[in-house]
């Protein structure tokens, strides 16, 4: 019997499921919406971090932000 705590993950979902993949797509969001974005830890096994507007962060779960800069103006 497996322990539901700790699913098998293939290799495939844990770099789908890395901060560093995280980190790339708020990155590609942030550039995309102009916006700052953060990356949230959620508790979740199967999906441990989020990607979030950066004013939408809740307190204490943030891992990284992407803060953009628009030198077009």
């Amino acid at each position: 019997m497996t322990d539901p705590a700790s699913p098998k993950r293939s290799a495939k979902r844990a770099k789908l499921c890395s901060i560093e993949n995280a980190n790339r797509v708020a990155t590609q969001v942030a550039d995309r919406i102009l916006s700052d974005t953060a990356v949230v830890k959620t508790g979740n096994p199967l999906q441990p971090f989020r990607v979030v507007l950066a004013s939408n962060a809740p307190q204490g779960r943030t891992v990284s932000r992407v803060v953009t800069c628009n030198d077009d103006e």
